[in-house]
């Protein structure tokens, strides 16, 4: 149970930062992209109003008779545009060119305007207001009367576009981002908990499993081992018998140690088949003629217990198969269907080959299993009458390694039964 907590815990932590890296991610984008559509609008209207502005001339005698310096006397024509721009001119040393109070601004606000980047727009906080910004560089002025007079070149040319209610945007976007974040925090954790009780529904199942079947495996492997063991003490308490006055004890030691072999070699096959390291030796055979050959082998068990075996066989029927597993899948069946039928019963085995598949069919007149027992005949160690199995020489593992041999083959098995009406055992393979 604790390692269980452990790797929940693990498994919870890693899904919500996987929600959470997402998440954020996300957020960033959606942050990025809304700041880029509407600086991308402003950053548009800025250069189109640099790029259609036209810097006049001013005569020095007007300039003169204001008392303003000819080379600081500039004004300027800019096209009507949806939003306003403002526009300041500088010197190369960054001294603003003005007349009055240049755009409004004061001598401090101007000081925090002065021009750093070039050609690339950029956001700048003026006071309470903020002003996306793009500057120009080594704009000519034409000073005289005319347009032949001389050219003086001015340092830069600053466009400015008040962007506070953008800014307030994006802030109120951010903090909307915040909270959902925070809150899709708490979802991702909680989904993270969600996606990792369900992960190890299989591990958890897959584990039970394996103990249940491991108990089984040691459970059933003590039985003949402890007659195995109590018969060969029993023979070393009379060391001068002979063989004949100890054959019910040598008979026993012998049955259980098949019983044992048989147990192992079932155990090995199903391990083998859940690493996947059992490949079936696929290759054309004939059904029909493994059907019969299968029916041979076990007429001689069938007259002892005196019970009939009806086979009606179509024929032929080819398929690509592994040759061995069939003869052992008819093995499990017949046998399972001999065992449990009482003298004097029937078993009938009936191939049939269709457009596609071929379907066997084994139908019995045994005990039956009861319907509770039903939906367990293919899990490992499972017998409904345990005491009886085991009489008989059962391990349990017969039905499961018939299942995987089907299943491997791309098949389908089906079992049908009732109480002391007889069991019918359906298998199709294709073709």
């Amino acid at each position: 149970m604790l390692m269980f907590n452990r790797l929940r815990l693990k498994l919870t932590i890693v899904n919500a930062a996987v929600f959470s890296v997402i998440l954020i991610g996300l957020n960033f984008t959606v942050f990025l992209l809304m700041k880029e559509m509407l600086f991308a609008q402003v950053d548009k209207a800025i250069k189109n109003v640099g790029a259609s502005t036209t810097v006049m001339a001013v005569s020095p005698q007007v300039a003169i008779t204001q008392g303003i310096p000819a080379e600081r006397a500039v004004t300027f024509r800019v096209n009507q545009m949806d939003r306003p721009i403002i526009q300041l001119f500088w010197t190369e040393d960054n001294e603003p060119l003005q007349i009055g109070k240049a755009g409004g601004f004061t001598a401090e606000e101007l000081e925090k305007l002065k021009p750093s980047k070039i050609g690339v727009p950029y956001t700048r906080k003026v006071g309470n207001q903020y002003f996306r910004v793009l500057n120009d560089d080594q704009v000519d002025l034409t000073v005289g009367a005319s347009a032949s007079g001389e050219t003086y070149q001015i340092g830069k040319h600053q466009l400015l576009s008040n962007v506070s209610a953008e800014i307030g945007m994006l802030r109120r976007l951010q903090t909307i981002l915040i909270i959902g974040g925070i809150l899709g925090l708490g979802i991702a954790v909680g989904a993270g908990f969600y996606l990792a009780n369900r992960a190890l529904i299989p591990v958890r199942v897959s584990l039970d499993r394996q103990q249940q079947f491991v108990s089984d495996a040691s459970h059933e492997l003590r039985t003949p081992l402890s007659v195995i063991q109590a018969h060969a003490e029993l023979l070393l308490r009379h060391p001068d018998h002979t063989i004949e006055q100890d054959s019910k004890h040598v008979s026993t030691v012998l049955q259980e140690a098949r019983r044992m072999s048989k147990l192992v070699g079932g155990l090995l096959t199903l391990a083998r088949s859940d690493s996947n390291q059992l490949e079936l030796e696929a290759r054309p055979v004939e059904l029909d003629r493994i059907v019969r050959e299968s029916v041979g082998k076990m007429q001689m068990l069938a007259e002892v217990k005196e019970i009939i075996l009806n086979a009606d066989i179509d024929g032929p029927i080819p398929l690509t198969a592994d040759e061995e597993r069939l003869h052992q899948l008819l093995a499990i069946l017949l046998d399972n269907a001999i065992k449990y039928t009482p003298e004097g019963g029937v078993v009938r085995i009936v191939c049939r080959k269709y457009a596609h598949s071929a379907q066997l069919e084994i139908e019995d007149t045994g005990v039956g299993i009861s319907p509770e027992d039903l939906p367990r005949v293919f899990d490992r160690f499972y017998r409904g009458d345990k005491a009886r199995a085991r009489q008989e020489g059962g391990t349990g593992l017969g039905l499961a390694i018939a299942q995987w041999i089907v299943e491997r083959h791309k098949g389908k098995i089906k079992i049908d039964s009732k109480l002391s009406v007889g069991t019918r055992v359906s298998v199709t393979l294709p073709l």
